[in-house]
């Protein structure tokens, strides 16, 4: 029986065809039969005049226009060009290497990579820990890289390259549905594919949520415009459902994906005519519906995994002041947008706290402007130039601060990521109008249309060439950190990878002076306190590295790590000992501290032995004894005990500090000890002694 499947050649018909089709070819589903460009068709009596033929003679001009138009004509050419420039743009980041802040956690220490048998664990278990990320298809991904390549760095960037093409690839065929020409469809696609702002998704394996979401999101619109075009094939609904599920498997900000399909239905369909418009919109319902469920049902399997954590606002005050900071990185998006040019790693732009701040006012003033001009050009505007602003915002959507995403304390996360998908809008935008500015200045002869191919060329050089640079400085994760840190130098969580990274290059000094400057700032950061008792470890300095560890009272998800280093920095310190006791053998005082390294670590008789070596080189130190004494209690040899806390109170000597005739507390702890002892044994007399001495010295009465 012959097998059937989906013919991958159905899915990218468009590609061998001469013109793009539209959804213009069926009267009942069709795109607006308007004019293809930023704003809406001339109404009647409008004319529009066209430059002549004749308009440019220069022959080698003549002949690279001809060649130009040649491969516009050509689908399987531009997307030859595409794979290329792609390429181009982004080969630098193919050299790079993993990086500390999240491969470390995500793929070096991440024990699910090591075996298939870990599938369960990686579709039940939250990304990073915790309960607040679920993307395991994330991490599915890097399984797949480890079983094939191991740790070789460079097939996890080639795998980032190759996802940021296929979503050039779709950004393609959604624009030459949508833009319905096929050199302004290659124009959006290149730009979406050589812009500088998505260095931070691609040079970086971190990135890959953002990458393998973006391509869920981008199948799921295709297939539904697929959909749309050929009605009665209901395999490109169900692959459309299936890009949707691909997305929310691999980043949250998917869940805004039927938003984008909404807008499909609203802005890229003809009214339908009165008598059938109520059975036009039941019929988008029924369309969008599924995904209602499919995202209903994303939810329902979160909180069953318990990793639907969501942090809100404490009062509806910070929630404005949170809002009103988005609207600010929206502008300074914009600003990267058309100049991208201090782009950097993990931007953040500092929250408002304060309605007296100016830029709360001037963000509010922008942001009015904004709202007017888009109404009153609201009625000349193309239907497609709306659906492409109204991508934009639902791209946005997601990191709108409604709820808390701060990247540091103080600090809205405003990473030149969060542009990956939205910059589809911001790229069909450009486009049109480009292409209106082009056709205005050609109706008045301003330049020649080489001319313009050549502004084009070079704006598309500029642009690679940024990349490029971002790339390059991606790969030198030493040079990425220090350019965010000249930003901003608040930024603790880079500030931590920046000291991470120092210590991976052994640079031990420098890394502790950058985790001293976070825990200044943040004295609660475990992170933190854990990379500066390792970097001291790493210098020599074991004991102060122990007591940073030990000041950690609860290490939460990194109580296994914090247990492992304090393990093997008490290791490092014992064997500093041994090596200083085998060039002074006869020194009580190492023999002390080896005592005591030995008993924190659980190794009790060590550390009696050593502690009968240092009281055997100098028998009246009460430390010793009763360190001494104190282990034999608990080894359950109470007579021994009882003699070391004897020669404790013997030996010992009233405290200045505690005022004349007092006794220290080492004789206090002593009596203690001796009453408890004969109180086991069955020596009620004795204990009732030691108790009235203690009851004499601490100076209680009963």
């Amino acid at each position: 029986m012959e097998r059937r499947g989906i013919p991958l050649a159905s899915f990218i018909r468009p590609l061998r065809e001469n013109k793009f089709q539209t959804l213009g070819e069926y009267p009942r589903v069709c795109f607006v039969p308007e004019s293809v460009g930023l704003f809406r068709n001339k109404t009647a009596g409008e004319t529009e005049s066209r430059p002549p033929e004749s308009f440019v003679t220069f022959k080698p001009f003549q002949t690279a226009r001809q060649s130009f138009r040649e491969t516009f004509n050509t689908s399987r050419g531009l997307v030859l060009a595409l794979a290329l420039l792609t390429v181009v743009a982004h080969a630098a980041a193919l050299n790079g290497s993993f990086k500390t802040m999240d491969d470390e956690t995500s793929i070096l220490n991440n024990a699910n990579l090591r075996h298939f048998s870990s599938l369960g664990k990686i579709f039940t278990e939250s990304f990073f820990g915790g309960s607040t990320y679920y993307r395991p298809l994330v991490t599915f991904s890097f399984l797949l890289e480890y079983q094939a390549f191991g740790l070789r760095p460079f097939f996890y960037y080639l795998t980032n390259v190759v996802l940021h093409f296929s979503n050039v690839l779709l950004v393609f065929l959604i624009f030459g549905a949508v833009l319905k020409k096929r050199p302004l469809a290659f124009a959006g696609a290149l730009l979406f594919a050589v812009h500088p702002v998505h260095w931070e998704a691609v040079a970086n394996i971190a990135g890959r949520s953002i990458l393998l979401c973006a391509l869920g999101q981008f199948l799921c619109v295709w297939f539904y415009l697929r959909h749309l075009l050929e009605e009665g094939r209901h395999r490109h609904y169900l692959l459309s459902v299936a890009g949707f599920v691909l997305a929310l498997l691999s980043k949250e900000a998917a869940v805004t994906t039927p938003l984008l399909l909404a807008g499909v239905e609203f802005w890229l369909r003809r009214k339908a005519p009165a008598h059938r418009a109520k059975f036009s919109r039941r019929e988008a319902r029924d369309r969008l519906a599924p995904f209602a469920v499919v995202l209903a049902a994303y939810f329902a399997l979160r909180a069953s995994l318990g990793i639907s954590s969501l942090a809100l606002w404490p009062s509806l005050t910070y929630g404005v002041f949170g809002v009103l900071t988005f609207l600010r990185g929206v502008f300074t998006d914009l600003r990267i947008f058309v100049l991208p040019v201090d782009l950097h790693f993990d931007r953040a732009t500092a929250y408002f706290t304060s309605f007296a701040d100016g830029r709360v006012w001037a963000t509010l003033y922008a942001a009015a402007v904004g709202i007017w001009a888009l109404g009153h050009w609201r009625a000349r505007l193309s239907r497609r130039a709306k659906f492409l602003m109204f991508w934009v915002a639902a791209g946005l959507f997601p990191v709108a601060q409604l709820v808390p995403l701060p990247a540091h304390p103080g600090y809205a996360a405003a990473a030149d990521h969060f542009l990956y998908v939205p910059l589809v809008g911001l790229a069909g935008l450009t486009v049109l109008v480009g292409s209106y500015l082009f056709r205005g200045a050609a109706r008045r002869k301003i330049f020649s249309r080489p001319a313009a191919l050549v502004l084009v060329i070079g704006f598309y050089a500029y642009l690679t060439l940024i990349t490029v640079g971002q790339d390059l400085h991606a790969i030198q994760e030493l040079g990425m950190f220090e350019k965010s840190l000249s930003a901003n130098p608040r930024n603790t969580r880079v500030r931590i990878s920046y000291a991470l990274a120092l210590a991976k290059a052994g640079l031990f000094r420098e890394a502790q002076t950058e985790f001293r400057k976070v825990l200044a700032a943040e004295p609660w950061d475990v992170r933190a306190r854990i990379g500066l008792a390792k970097s001291l470890c790493d210098q020599g300095k074991c004991w102060e590295a122990v007591q940073e560890y030990e000041s950690i009272s609860d290490a939460g998800s990194m109580q296994d790590l914090l247990e492992q280093n304090l393990k093997f920095t008490y290791d490092a310190v014992i064997g500093q000992y041994r090596g200083r006791l085998a060039l002074e053998p006869g020194n009580a005082r190492l023999h002390y501290s080896l005592g005591i390294v030995y008993a924190r670590t659980g190794r009790l008789r060590d550390a009696i032995q050593e502690y009968r070596a240092a009281a055997r080189l100098d028998p009246r130190d009460r430390l010793v004894l009763y360190n001494l004494g104190a282990l034999w209690e608990d080894q359950g040899s109470p007579e021994k005990a009882a003699v070391c806390f004897k020669k404790v109170v013997a030996f010992g000597r009233p405290s200045r500090a505690a005022g004349p005739g007092r006794p220290d507390e080492l004789t206090e702890f002593a009596y203690r000890h001796l009453a408890g002892i004969y109180e086991k044994k069955d020596h009620p007399g004795r204990a009732a002694a030691y108790r009235r001495q203690l009851e004499k010295i601490s100076g209680r009465d009963k």
